[in-house]
């Protein structure tokens, strides 16, 4: 498994489709998904934006200008583009 950064909002998704059209009747995946969304919801965020930008500009990595700013857009976007 890679450490990669993952969209919570997506999971949280799949797995409320998954509530709703899999499991209506049956008592214990409702419970075990119920229980996989409790973590989804509630998983440490692996990586925090705005520490990160704060950070880098703390050590100089980043200036206000137009190619600082352009990194910022990046890093708030995710690499997604």
């Amino acid at each position: 498994m890679s450490d990669d950064l993952i969209s919570r909002k997506d999971l949280i998704g799949t797995e409320r489709l998954l509530m709703t059209n899999i499991v209506k009747n049956n008592e214990v995946a409702r419970c075990i998904l119920e229980q996989v969304l409790y973590d989804i919801e509630h998983a440490p965020a692996a990586f925090d934006k705005e520490k990160l930008i704060d950070q880098l500009k703390e050590e100089g990595c980043i200036i206000d200008d137009e190619a600082g700013n352009r990194a910022v857009e990046i890093i708030e976007k995710g690499g997604i583009e």
